[in-house]
């Protein structure tokens, strides 16, 4: 194979040429090679050229012609690789240039007010550009995970120890979680509200995802700033859109449920056993009734996604038996809870009934007999 260092110096003069096609050849080149290269054999052998990569990348992703800069977005995320990026010393004030300038490309999208003619071409070339501009986003946040069980790039052992250095993973995870909230969810929620592609949108959750575990001591911090933002509404209409053939029913109610989560979530700052003793409580005086009941089935919502997603954070024992304290209630007080509430608690009991002890036969009446009405049509 020819060495990397001839072909990072070729494109680097292929870029200096006022030639679309060869710029795009010459990044797609590079990145087969990024891609094919086999992990246990390192592809970049000295820092100096890595550099001279990245600076590379840097300087193709500012291409004014889209067609060639979404190539070389296309190379950064295939060069964002653990094997390719941990010659050490990690070089993560590089990483922070790379990201910073694609993700910047992107915010300067203007997205075109129709999709007629041309500007349907542009809207589809940015939709490209940005799907591989989280795909690479979502690499450099897998890499900071990585990282984490990797004492070589906890700090950089060239740096004598009284001096301060940007080349550290902590500060490389603030930066990315900085570039998640200031560019890339502002972004994607903006291309969303013109054009939504189910690719696209797959890799943007992914991508959120993986951010919950770049800095764990800043989780609940992310996970608030998501819950006040326009995030929860999206994710419902998203789930309407593709998951369901009942549009009007599915959009009526994901309304009502992204009203309760917006309403609900800021106020529900508590630990695992402070959420089961609220689960479980039967609303009197001194609790508002319809505010318990609504904090109560926002957490019933919370419960669901989260197992949905194999998220068990809730012993599923002490979980049966406060969804169990929560029916009583409602059966007590003659409630009614939501036809969507109702399929996540059935929904938790399932998953959960190995843990617990067996329902009542009230209880177990009392489902039977909500179920039936929720699935009765209203006139």
């Amino acid at each position: 194979m020819v060495g990397i260092e001839s072909v990072v110096r070729s494109l680097k003069e292929i870029l200096r040429l006022n030639n679309v096609e060869l710029n795009k050849q010459g990044l797609l080149l590079f990145t087969e090679i990024l891609k094919r290269q086999p992990v246990e054999i390192q592809l970049f052998t000295n820092l100096a050229i890595l550099k001279d990569a990245i600076s590379v990348l840097v300087e193709a992703v500012n291409n004014p012609v889209l067609e060639a800069a979404t190539e070389a977005v296309k190379a950064v995320a295939a060069i964002l690789r653990k094997d390719h990026m941990s010659f050490p010393p990690v070089q993560y004030e590089e990483l922070q240039k790379l990201i910073e300038a694609v993700l910047k490309r992107c915010a300067d999208f203007q997205l075109p007010s129709g999709y007629r003619g041309s500007q349907s071409k542009t809207v589809s070339q940015q939709g490209q550009f940005l799907l591989s501009a989280l795909e690479g986003f979502r690499n450099a946040c897998r890499l900071a995970v990585e990282w984490q069980s990797d004492p070589s790039a906890q700090e950089n052992a060239f740096t004598a120890p009284s001096s301060e250095s940007g080349d550290t993973l902590r500060n490389f995870s603030e930066f990315l979680l900085r570039m998640g909230d200031s560019l890339c969810i502002p972004i994607v929620m903006k291309h969303s509200e013109r054009s939504v592609r189910p690719a696209l949108m797959e890799v943007f959750i992914s991508t959120l995802s993986t951010l919950f575990s770049v800095m764990p001591s800043m989780r609940d911090k992310f996970a608030r700033k998501l819950a006040s933002s326009s995030f929860i509404r999206l994710t419902l209409e998203l789930k309407a859109k593709f998951c369901t053939g009942q549009r009007y029913c599915a959009k009526r109610k994901l309304r009502e449920m992204s009203e309760l989560l917006q309403r609900n979530l800021p106020q529900l700052n508590s630990t695992v056993p402070e959420s089961l003793t609220l689960l479980s409580e039967t609303p009197n005086s001194l609790c508002l009734d319809e505010a318990c009941r609504s904090h109560q089935y926002c957490l019933l919502l919370l419960l669901y996604f989260a197992y949905s997603q194999e998220d068990r954070f809730v012993p599923e024992a002490e979980l049966f038996s406060a969804i169990r304290s929560f029916l009583l209630s409602v059966q007590d007080q003659g409630d009614s809870p939501p036809p969507y509430i109702f399929r996540a608690i059935l929904y938790l009991l399932a998953v959960c009934q190995d843990k617990g002890k067996a329902l009542d036969l009230v209880i177990t009446d009392f489902i039977s007999t909500c179920q039936g009405s929720s699935n009765t049509p209203k006139s």
